[in-house]
């Protein structure tokens, strides 16, 4: 098999599996994208609803962090499209330029191989070279060496058409993505003009908030101090419902390994949203001195989201707190789930509920901020509960 052959061969194999690889991991990105968009959109939903009244709030500000956030992810996302197709791009033309070398070889085979024919034909006849034969098998190889030089030919033209029609619709297709290109640094050029609005807005509101001081330390004295009487409240009750448990010999050990064979897996108490205080100790957004401290995650939504259970379970306890409106705990055998902030519930004490269940509705405060609060509970003490939910991206 000829060198020119080879190359023909392995042209064709590019253009068979290579489209395959790059339309997967194109798919890939787009769908990432996608994602990215549709969190845009459900942030930007809560952060118009912050900004009805035009105050300005801590709440205000973490929605707009998140759709900063959510926007840098955009802009990434696009440039890995962009770097991806640039990628696409470079080896395609790759392939083009070896068909185009393909071609140039094929051609000049044939233009070879008709040049042979003509010239051996001038002083040759056919007949007489077959039949002036010796013996049948030379008879018999020359009638076969004709034959095996027509086909040849022929197959030399239809290489040469289809490596014709392949390299057509290559530069098609690199004329498509350098299209695409465009459209996408078009795009990631619009997104950036957001960005740097939304960062603009930031500073202007964090500048303010900072003026403000004195009010957020006191919001901020009575948010810890409700807080820690809910937390009292509910270790008191979870202490009450497994000494109850332990006493009547409850067997949990079912429930306990179907809810902890959920961990990474459960949904998200409401619909649309974001986690805009997370688990653990932070930073306060515009208090630099302070630390703050969460038992749970603060899941910003919007105006009247509906609340539900995340695993089926018994309800605890239903409370009622000042600044953190109403509170419903949930029991999952040794394993609890609390859901706080809530301005109405449809669930009773001792109700069992299912997975999905809707509990009640969201609070929203007096600066539109639409908050829930969500705290997981194991054997021991209250865990992280975003490790507990599906991740978003």
């Amino acid at each position: 098999m000829s060198v020119n052959r080879l190359l023909f061969i392995f042209t064709l194999f590019l253009l068979a599996f290579g489209p395959v690889k790059a339309q997967t991991e194109r798919q890939r990105l787009e769908n990432q994208k996608k994602a990215l968009q549709n969190k845009i959109e459900q942030t930007q939903k809560i952060l118009s609803q912050t900004t009805k009244e035009k105050s300005n709030s801590l709440g205000q500000l973490r929605a707009l962090n998140s759709q900063i956030r959510s926007r840098s992810s955009l802009v990434n996302a696009i440039q890995n499209e962009v770097n991806f197709l640039d990628t696409e791009i470079s080896e395609d033309q790759s392939i083009i330029n070896a068909m185009e070398n393909d071609l140039t070889a094929l051609k000049e085979e044939y233009a070879e191989m008709i040049y042979t024919s003509q010239k051996t034909s001038a002083g040759f006849n056919r007949l007489t070279f077959i039949f002036a034969s010796g013996t049948f098998n030379q008879l018999f190889m020359r009638l076969k060496y004709i034959q095996q030089y027509s086909e040849a030919r022929k197959k030399q033209g239809e290489q040469i058409k289809l490596v014709q029609s392949s390299l057509s619709e290559q530069i098609r297709e690199i004329e498509n993505q350098k299209s695409d290109k465009q459209n996408l640094l078009n795009e990631e050029l619009t997104e950036n003009r957001k960005l740097a609005g939304l960062q603009s807005q930031q500073r202007e509101l964090i500048s303010k908030l900072e003026n403000q001081e004195s009010k957020i330390q006191r919001d901020l004295a009575k948010q810890r101090a409700s807080e820690k009487e809910l937390n009292d409240r509910i270790d008191t009750i979870i202490e009450e419902e497994r000494l109850a448990a332990l006493a009547a010999s409850v067997d949990m050990t079912d429930i306990n390994k179907a809810f902890e064979g959920q961990k990474g897996k459960l949904p998200w108490p409401v619909s649309e949203g974001f986690i805009s205080s997370k688990y653990g100790k932070s930073q306060h957004p515009t208090l630099k001195r302070v630390t703050l401290t969460n038992r749970g995650i603060d899941i910003q939504t919007t105006q009247n989201a509906k609340v539900k259970s995340v695993f089926p379970g018994k309800v605890s306890a239903i409370m009622s707190i000042p600044g953190q409106g109403n509170t419903v705990l949930i029991q999952h055998g040794e394993y609890f789930t609390a859901y706080s902030k809530l301005k109405a519930v449809v669930v009773k004490k001792g109700q069992e509920v299912s997975a999905n269940e809707t509990i009640g509705q969201v609070l929203t405060d007096s600066n539109d901020i639409s908050e829930v609060k969500f705290k997981v509970f194991d054997q021991k003490a209250n865990v992280n509960p975003e490790s507990w939910l599906q991740r978003k991206n």
